[in-house]
């Protein structure tokens, strides 16, 4: 299988926000880069890093705005990292949820190498490309400064790093912008880091949830050891999620996808405990947990987004899947 760059979705409904507040278009800004708007309703959901900073590169000029991803942060909620997001929201002390971001951002990129690194002084996130695709600008500020945001609002307005760098060919514009988000001179670096005083690192997050927050890390460290296991599984996963609205994929294009016959495709498969029929289920009941958070999906969208050809069908595998109908389990 060809290994395409992907880069998570986490920032397309901020940026959604941000495009209908400016008075844009944002589904026909979607469309033209070959992306449905339900495609992006899914903080988790995996695009192609090409059109993904294709897509950024269009709304900076739709926007005429090249510190994009500042405004975009401020839209931002939890629910904009997927299940990570609630996990940072469970809170615990700034050297945890920190810790927290470094341990599970793999669930959310492969593009980006995220560290945790604490000095006499301070405790720093630094994100490096972990990929020969260098990750979008907006894509990494937008992270940064969401992260400030959602801590000045857990532990204090005035919460500020106290150091932030960023590469030097990085937009003027963009990087006055954070200078004046972050309340800090911007450094130039080699890479994108983001460093706090290491004298607050055991500010507790208001209303954290200490247990909440073990439990999602044991959740969430379940699904990151899946994820590196089923290597071949989880590659087709992602190839099957792209391909379902245009119908259930079919076994012999999985396996010429993957260079090899479907003979061999069935034998690596079962290395990993897995058939065709078993791993194309478990990805569209994924698929639908996932749907089913986002607001105003219906049934037949989501029949749809799943590759069935009748509603009737998705009605049947999901009361398989979930005991009951889907208008009963709403």
């Amino acid at each position: 299988m060809s290994e395409k760059k992907q880069a998570a979705a986490l920032l397309m409904g901020p940026l959604v926000h941000l495009l209908h507040e400016r008075g844009l278009d944002s589904d026909a800004i979607l469309r033209r880069h070959g992306l449905e708007p339900q495609m992006v309703q899914d903080p988790e959901a995996r695009l192609d890093a090409a059109v993904s900073t294709a897509l950024l590169d269009d709304c900076v000029r739709e926007l005429n705005d090249p510190a994009m991803a500042i405004e975009v942060a401020r839209h931002a909620q939890y629910n904009t990292f997927g299940a990570l997001g609630l996990a940072v929201a469970a809170g615990g002390d700034l050297y945890s949820v920190l810790n927290r971001i470094t341990r599970f951002h793999r669930l959310i990129s492969d593009l980006v190498a995220t560290e945790l690194i604490a000095d006499d002084d301070s405790v720093a996130l630094r994100f490096t490309s972990n990929t020969d695709h260098q990750p979008h600008p907006q894509a990494i500020v937008f992270v940064m400064a969401t992260i400030v945001r959602l801590l000045r609002i857990r532990i204090h307005r005035d919460h500020n790093s106290v150091a932030v760098c960023a590469p030097e060919w990085l937009e003027p514009a963009l990087r006055q912008a954070m200078a004046r988000y972050f309340r800090c001179e911007v450094s130039v670096a080699d890479h994108y880091s983001l460093a706090f005083d290491k004298s607050n690192a055991q500010h507790m997050l208001a209303a954290s949830d200490v247990q909440l927050a073990a439990m999602l890390d044991a959740t969430l460290a379940q699904r990151l050891a899946a994820s590196e296991q089923g290597a071949l599984a989880s590659r087709l996963a992602l190839w099957i999620e792209q391909r379902l609205p245009d119908g259930e994929p079919a076994q012999a294009d999985a396996a010429q996808e993957c260079c090899m016959s479907t003979r061999s495709l069935q034998r690596r498969l079962s290395d990993e405990g897995l058939t065709w029929k078993q791993l194309l289920e478990d990805t569209r009941k994924t698929l639908v947990e996932r749907h089913l958070r986002t607001p105003g999906m219906t049934v037949t969208q989501m029949a749809f987004l799943l590759g069935f050809s009748e509603v009737s069908a998705f009605s049947r595998a999901f009361k398989k899947w979930f005991g009951v109908s889907p208008s009963q389990f709403r």
